[in-house]
């Protein structure tokens, strides 16, 4: 799977500018699209969904985020979290979990991915730190570094400023 037009597409987008030239204020905003993802670990590839919901408000945005995806070796990796960014920069923390496969066991552990965020989507790094597994003859998966490429459809779904009386 080649990651060089996908890399095209969120350059192409990054150009795109708000309507508004306003920065937010207090929008509640879903975004949620495909994930790929390139692992160092045994060269292993991903594609999946993330979802996330955010707070905006001015410069920075709080959220929770959540993402399931297939890996090359037929595995699902499942993650939930919080995110946090400023301006253009964030971070993810949250937990991961590996399903099982006959090479490796079911692992749990702690997601970390610092990432660049535009409009229409984030290039990043993630961090898997395994933190326990079953107790099996198999191995757990072991500590992953990943390039993570999302592509995000953005929804505003309202402010949470308070709605004067006469306007309810």
């Amino acid at each position: 799977m080649s990651i060089r037009p996908l890399l095209l597409l969120c350059v192409l987008t990054a150009s795109v500018a708000r309507a508004d030239p306003e920065l937010p204020r207090d929008e509640t905003w879903l975004m949620i699209g495909p994930l790929f993802s390139g692992s160092t670990r045994e060269a292993e590839s991903g594609v999946g969904l993330e979802a996330s919901l955010n707070l905006a408000d001015g410069f920075q945005a709080l959220g929770v985020f959540g993402q399931a995806q297939l890996m090359k070796d037929s595995h699902t990796r499942l993650c939930a979290g919080v995110q946090g960014s400023f301006m253009l920069l964030g971070l993810e923390l949250g937990v991961m979990h590996e399903t099982g496969t006959r090479e490796h066991v079911a692992t749990t552990g702690l997601h970390v991915a610092p990432y660049f965020s535009f409009i229409f989507g984030s290039v990043g790094v993630r961090l898997g730190i395994p933190l326990s597994a079953a107790e099996a003859p198999r191995p757990r998966y072991g500590v992953e570094g990943a390039l993570v490429l999302t592509l995000k459809l953005p929804v505003q779904l309202g402010r949470d400023a308070a709605i004067p009386i006469s306007h309810r």
